[in-house]
């Protein structure tokens, strides 16, 4: 009998700078003998193409101006441009066929939605780390310039959702697979580290090979609450919320949307209402408030033509979230418990609590709160640390969008078990 294929496992790598990626990709290679590919490589063979930088080392390129060209190369050839490359050079090389296929430092979701079509049986896993322990890895590469640190980890984010920019917390919203790499006090040194992000990937690995498991209790709830978020009706994120109680029961399931009776914003004004206002606002504005200069065809993402500064960062406070009509979903899940006692609850999220939730949280008395989100509301994180009540616990495992390819499997080989063994 001819030989069954190997299964051919293909992993994208994406989330914030400083959380471990690059470690991740390392460990891939060495220990499971995956083929490394690298989107930023490209980025990095433009800039070092650059006449200014023939004569520098790329390891010192300015994260900003690498940031640039990845942006300038998605806006002029499209979102998914740098995963085409890094496909191509993949067949240029012969690897297409590789058995096991990693694409490291993906940070936008065309880019993910590319590897996708291109592969059946590819896997997006976010790596993510809280943002002070990041910043101590980091900290010697931006002079121990915190302020620029914040910038260029807030453009990453992309707040202002620029299409064709860094995508990374739509990327980690969107992956399969999350693992955390905070730092470890037991873990102290490069070679340790590495062997404990080796004894998380390997379970992983075995599941996308087609291992047997079950899901976790966190996996679980995690997931009612991403199938929850797609209720939401929402033009900017979707998120969804479910509150179990001490006994493990789901007594109350929440998503993101506009209060009845007001309709949805896509429903009612065919866009954002805060992206409206945000529109209106910029529209009012004929002179930057950082150069001076006259704002000429000023247009989203409302960059000045002459100093280059995000004029929306310094103009819209707090990205003017109190213009949102809707109702989060953590409040609406609570609201919707009525006068249930919530007290020593569990609350599954995927994303973290704003300020406004963090308060109703706390008069619900919830006790724990599980979120995955790579950019924590600090100001929810303060209010949090004041009140001392409630353990905030960080997400890992498989995700929503995974949930169902992965663990089927153990029921449907149980069942072919008992059926084989009615019929001997």
């Amino acid at each position: 009998m001819p030989q069954e294929k190997q299964k051919q496992i293909v992993l994208g790598l994406t989330g914030p700078f400083g959380s471990g990626c690059s470690t991740l990709a390392r460990v891939l290679k060495e220990d499971y003998k995956f083929e490394i590919f690298c989107l930023s490589d490209f980025v990095r063979d433009a800039w070092k193409a650059q006449p200014e930088n023939k004569d520098k080392d790329v390891k010192d390129a300015p994260r900003e101006e690498l940031q640039s060209i990845g942006d300038k190369y998605r806006q002029e050839k499209g979102h998914a441009i740098l995963a085409e490359m890094a496909y191509g050079k993949a067949k240029e090389e012969q690897k297409i066929e590789s058995s096991c296929l990693v694409f490291d430092s993906i940070r936008n979701t065309g880019e993910v939605a590319y590897f996708r079509k291109r592969f059946p049986d590819f896997f997006l896993i976010a790596v993510d780390c809280v943002e002070p322990d990041r910043w101590m890895r980091v900290q010697e590469s931006y002079g121990r310039n915190y302020h620029v640190f914040q910038e260029l980890d807030r453009r990453d984010k992309n707040e202002e959702g620029i299409p064709h920019g860094q995508q990374v917390a739509l990327c980690v919203d969107d992956a399969d697979v999350l693992i955390r790499n905070d730092n470890d006090p037991m873990v102290r040194t490069k070679l340790a580290w590495e062997q404990m992000l080796s004894g998380k990937i390997v379970s992983y690995i075995e599941l996308f090979e087609g291992q047997l498991d079950l899901p976790t209790e966190e996996e679980s709830y995690m997931s009612i609450a991403y199938c929850a978020s797609l209720m939401s009706q929402c033009f900017k994120r979707q998120v969804g919320a479910v509150i179990i109680n001490e006994q493990g029961r789901v007594v109350s399931v929440g998503y993101n949307e506009n209060p009845q009776p007001l309709k949805p914003c896509n429903e009612e004004f065919f866009d954002c209402f805060r992206e409206m206002y945000i529109d209106e606002l910029m529209a009012e504005l004929k002179f930057c408030p950082e150069c001076g200069k006259p704002l000429v065809d000023f247009k989203y993402p409302y960059d000045c033509n002459y100093c280059k500064r995000n004029i929306y960062r310094m103009v819209v406070r707090d990205r003017a979230l109190n213009k949102c009509s809707a109702l989060h979903a953590e409040e609406r899940a609570i609201m919707t418990i009525g006068a249930r006692n919530l007290k020593n609850c569990t609350l599954y999220v995927t994303t973290f609590p704003c300020f406004n939730c963090a308060q109703k949280i706390l008069d619900a008395g919830i006790r724990t709160i599980w979120y995955a989100e790579s950019y924590p509301d600090v100001d929810s994180l303060q209010v949090f640390e004041r009140a001392k009540t409630v353990s905030l616990q960080k997400f890992e495992g498989v995700k929503a969008r995974a949930y169902f390819r992965l663990f089927p499997q153990w029921r449907m080989q149980e069942e072919n078990r008992m059926l084989t063994k009615r019929t001997r």
